[in-house]
């Protein structure tokens, strides 16, 4: 057996873990931190096009509960974690994401608010090299310059607003090792390291000398005390070779994602009613509005540079989701199109010609919706077990509500009528990518509700914290890595000053 200790101990290495490690070891503790993949480099990824290492850990283990439906589900096991490849959208929560009960009678408000979050999102911001953020309260922006507007952005932006630069971290400006972002839009993998990732934004941590990073370690449980008031250990298991691993340290730290930290909480036996409940993804639409004129399609300085507020905040949510509209300036896919005008009997310079047609009159836009939390969808130990000896994740995760297919339907009209003046042909809405935002599982509240507190401390054991995105009570439109940054550092300096 092997046994590691430091004064804190870290589950996950994306960029929920290094962050929390980051302030802890500047104010000199020492940090384990456990990873059940590995590292993989990025020319390493490059050469393959695959993110995470071949190692066992780096496996999906979930499977999906019998009776409900499939869901693709898009997740990393390897140091980085999935910010290795998410594209980059970076935009700040609204205000009123944080107060939804308070102001219109559903979902469930967050313990903190916005003004909580400010400081931190400008610090997310700086770490992340984000391009385009809002001003701050001082005139200034903590963010890089935003990219400039696409064409297609110019087009409908008199018609989306408010309509403005879309914060994103792909840097506008060299910053670090990082150059600027060079427009190829494959961001999932950029070509250049442009594009942030834990491991070009944040060496500082993962080499620093006080960070043992312990990869290929399955944290199976949690040792706790006699009264369960206190954690003692982490039992885990080396997945190269079977051995156990045991880490003791003084305070303890969940990042890893709202599949690994209820599964890990439930393992261990603690098991509050709302653990692993409330899993949330944001199921992406694409609006597809054909006009009779050009709309700009396959140019910018970026796969997406612009964004409408139009349907992100208002009355309506009471009844119905918010959105974020962002424009993805290379259009639609012209392979889809051009295999539709084969399907229907198009040939040779015809099938191309109308290919080409459609795809420079089309707007594409990524429609990112808000959905209510429910409780039905979970996550919940499968009787299976995996190579490893530890029971698989069973994930259970129904269709949309009425909350957000009546969002889809009401942003599918406006679009319509507002973009009228363009002359719009057909507005059609088509499933979007799903599967790669793991939300909810252990989220914050009070009393006999939630899992964690409005620090992300465990409600029920004092030295164990749950960080991330399953820690988010509601889930707002914007996608979710920013805020999972500002949550990250804001408890770093919390633990780092001994403020919880």
């Amino acid at each position: 057996m092997t046994s590691l200790s430091a004064d804190v101990a870290i589950v996950g290495s994306g960029i929920c873990g290094l962050l929390v490690a980051r302030s802890l070891l500047h104010s000199g503790s020492t940090v384990v931190m456990l990873e059940r993949g590995a590292l993989k480099t990025h020319a390493e990824q490059l050469r393959d096009g695959v993110h995470a290492a071949d190692v066992p850990g780096a496996r999906h283990n979930h499977e999906i509960a019998p009776g409900t439906p499939g869901y693709e589900w898009d997740y990393e096991f390897a140091v980085g974690g999935t910010a290795l490849h998410f594209e980059g959208q970076s935009a700040r929560f609204h205000t009123n994401d944080f107060r939804l009960r308070s102001e219109y009678g559903v979902g469930q408000d967050w313990p903190i608010g916005y003004r909580d979050l400010e400081p931190y999102y400008d610090e997310a911001e700086r770490v992340m090299g984000v391009a385009g953020g809002p001003v701050g309260r001082d005139g200034k922006r903590a963010s890089q310059p935003p990219h400039p507007l696409s064409p297609a952005d110019r087009l409908i932006a008199p018609y989306l607003q408010p309509f403005g630069p879309l914060p994103s971290a792909r840097p506008s400006r060299p910053i670090g090792t990082r150059p600027a972002c060079c427009g190829s839009a494959v961001c999932g993998l950029c070509p250049v390291d442009a594009r942030f990732t834990p491991l070009n934004g944040l060496q500082d941590v993962l080499r620093h000398p006080h960070l043992t990073l312990r990869q290929q370690t399955v944290a199976a449980r949690l040792r706790l005390s006699e009264d369960r008031r206190r954690v003692n250990a982490i039992e885990c298991v080396a997945t190269a070779d079977g051995k156990e691993v045991t880490v003791e340290a003084g305070r303890y730290v969940l990042c890893a994602s709202g599949f690994e930290n209820p599964a890990l909480l439930l393992r261990s036996g603690l098991d509050r009613p709302d653990t692993g409940r409330f899993l949330f993804d944001h199921k992406h639409t694409t609006m597809e509005v054909l006009l009779r004129r050009p709309a700009g399609a396959g140019m910018g300085a970026s796969l997406s540079t612009g964004a409408s507020q139009a349907f992100r905040d208002g009355a309506f949510r009471s009844r119905r989701g918010s959105a974020f509209v962002v424009v993805n300036n290379p259009g639609i896919d012209l392979s889809e199109v051009l295999a539709q005008a084969l399907k229907d009997g198009k040939t040779g310079k015809k099938a191309r010609a109308y290919a080409v047609d459609r795809w420079r009159r089309t707007l594409a836009l990524d429609v990112c919706v808000e959905e209510l939390p429910l409780a039905e969808r979970r996550v919940t130990l499968s009787p299976d077990k995996d190579s490893f000896g530890v029971p698989k994740v069973r994930v259970a995760y129904t269709g949309v509500s009425r909350y957000y297919e009546d969002a889809v339907q009401a942003i599918r009209k406006a679009l319509a009528t507002r973009l009228a003046p363009l002359g719009v042909v057909d507005v059609t809405a088509l499933p979007g990518p799903e599967g790669g935002h793991l939300l909810g599982t252990c989220r914050m509240g009070s009393g006999d509700t939630g899992v964690v507190d409005a620090d992300q401390r465990h409600l029920d054991v004092e030295n164990l914290w749950v960080a991330g995105g399953s820690s988010f009570p509601a889930y707002s439109s914007a996608h979710p890595t920013l805020t999972i940054a500002a949550l990250a550092i804001r408890l770093s300096d919390q633990l780092a000053t001994a403020r919880v």
